[in-house]
């Protein structure tokens, strides 16, 4: 499937037809149904004291299945991984738009009707955090400069208009009236937002930096698959790929290669840092995303000044991390690979790494709190918007490699 990546890199979303052919799509409604049937049972079992009787399934506002959770995907429902998620079609697509044509799964996910209508849904909002990802500004000047390193999915099994979206949001800061509709009320709609309109078997793949918002979850059935394609990681649940046909097997091995493969190339750029080796840290950023032009080698930079705080965080529980949500998991899409791969490095190794990142992470901050809406954030003092003088990676190595 040929797309328009200019489309996609003004609007920030492209809508394509057809995403799942009509002769598939009922295939598809059914292990849907299939696997929430199965998710069903497992949220009635995990439902805390004085959930309802369905647990998470009768208490979210957006039902979301995780279908790489043990016994969802089996040789009944393997289609709606191999005819979407690891499709030539759908592949192809992720790989005309990403900055590196290599693409890999990231999470795989449906998400589903509530019991009870929930009038406003999520809230405008960008999928962005500054704690542990970089200022807009960079984000921005990244993506025009080299492309998006990941991208997002809605292809719903049944008509859905529940996702709007600010075109071209994605390039550039919140404008001041936007500002204050969203500080009024986030739920409202903002100027500029547009429906994205699909049929069954339609899709929509977009930029999670976009200004957008899931409008209104009704009782109205959906079943709308969600998740997306980056350059970076793995799927983390492997399980089920035991029941796929061999060749889409193959794809998911395929992506825990590459990503193994990008944790050792983060490792060496690391321990680059720590060995005072610029030759070998810039080596290191070429590595890990081939062709980056300056502002991707800075944001690339910031992600690792975040994977050097992570570390620091989990070898030291004493140690003064500015937020600790985000210390237990792994997120590769920003080169953070989680407890695991903090193990490679000694208590020692992390306090000097640390050392060479914490005057680039102290930039990255002002003294006092900031807040900006539409971020998933609540007030902090990491900048939201403005990358600071002297947070660019030429400006970073300087500051170590001739100490």
């Amino acid at each position: 499937m040929k797309v328009d990546r200019d489309q996609f890199m003004d609007q920030g979303y492209l809508i394509l037809r057809n995403v799942i052919p009509a002769d598939k799509l009922e295939a598809m409604r059914a292990s849907c149904e299939t696997i929430l049937e199965r998710q069903k049972v497992n949220w009635a079992r995990e439902r805390g004291p004085g959930d309802p009787p369905g647990g998470e399934y009768e208490k979210a506002r957006q039902p979301r299945v995780f279908m790489g959770s043990l016994g969802l995907v089996d040789e009944e429902t393997a289609n709606v991984v191999e005819d979407f998620w690891v499709a030539d079609e759908t592949l192809g697509v992720a790989s005309q738009l990403l900055c590196n044509p290599e693409p890999n799964v990231t999470e795989m996910m449906m998400m589903c009707s509530p019991v009870r209508d929930w009038p406003g849904g999520t809230g405008w909002h960008r999928d962005i955090h500054p704690v542990d990802m970089a200022p807009l500004d960079a984000l921005t000047a990244d993506v025009v400069e080299n492309g998006p390193r990941y991208t997002q999915w809605n292809v719903p099994m049944y008509d859905d208009n529940v996702l709007w979206v600010v075109p071209g949001s994605h390039r550039r800061r919140n404008t001041e009236q936007e500002n204050d509709e969203l500080l009024k009320d986030p739920k409202k709609p903002v100027t500029g937002g547009v429906p994205v309109e699909l049929n069954a078997g339609d899709g929509v793949v977009y930029s999670n930096f976009l200004i957008h918002t899931g409008s209104n979850y009704t009782t109205k059935k959906r079943r709308t698959l969600h998740g997306g394609h980056a350059i970076y990681g793995a799927y983390p649940e492997r399980g089920f790929a035991d029941s796929l046909a061999p060749w889409a097997r193959e794809r998911f091995e395929t992506f825990a290669d590459r990503g193994e493969r990008m944790k050792d190339v983060t490792d060496r750029t690391l321990r680059a840092v720590i060995n005072r080796d610029a030759d070998g840290y810039r080596a290191g950023l070429e590595a890990l995303q081939p062709g980056a032009g300056p502002h991707g080698k800075t944001v690339l930079t910031i992600y690792l000044s975040k994977t050097a705080l992570q570390m620091r965080a989990l070898k030291d529980p004493e140690f003064a991390a500015p937020s600790r949500f985000w210390a237990a998991r792994a997120e590769p899409i920003t080169l953070n690979w989680g407890p695991d791969f903090a193990d490679r490095f000694t208590t020692e190794e992390s306090v000097t790494l640390w050392g060479r990142f914490e005057g680039l992470d102290a930039i990255l901050q002002d003294d006092t709190e900031m807040f900006e809406p539409a971020f998933q954030s609540g007030p902090m003092h990491y900048y939201f918007n403005e990358l600071p003088d002297g947070a660019d990676t030429e400006s970073f190595i300087a500051s170590w490699a001739g100490g």
